[in-house]
């Protein structure tokens, strides 16, 4: 006859762990979340994953850095891009919410 194992099933099966691709340290994943939380709170409009993009963009620039990007404009030059099954990316305005597009 075979031997009934009992083993945990923490022992089998590992726990998952969140991914850290910037290597964020712990006190820099609670301020993440931290801000992320206060973030979807004030633009309730913008999905969340959106905003972590934007945490994690920003978060590894300087304040320099951020404040080069800003005063320079860089981020608000047009961009066109080819794509390689046709057609053309555009970035675009932001365009007011009021106007109602679709008839």
């Amino acid at each position: 006859m075979s031997e009934i194992v009992t083993k945990k099933i923490e022992e089998e099966i590992s726990r998952y762990e969140h991914k850290n691709p910037f290597n964020y340290s712990k006190v820099e994943l609670a301020k993440r979340k931290k801000a992320i939380i206060d973030a979807e709170k004030d633009y309730p409009n913008i999905p969340a994953l959106w905003i972590e993009w934007m945490y994690d963009l920003i978060g590894q620039k300087s304040e320099e850095e951020i404040e080069h990007i800003i005063n320079s404009g860089e981020w608000e030059k047009e961009i066109n891009k080819d794509r390689q099954l046709g057609g053309t990316i555009k970035c675009c305005d932001v365009l007011d919410n009021s106007i109602n597009l679709i008839k």
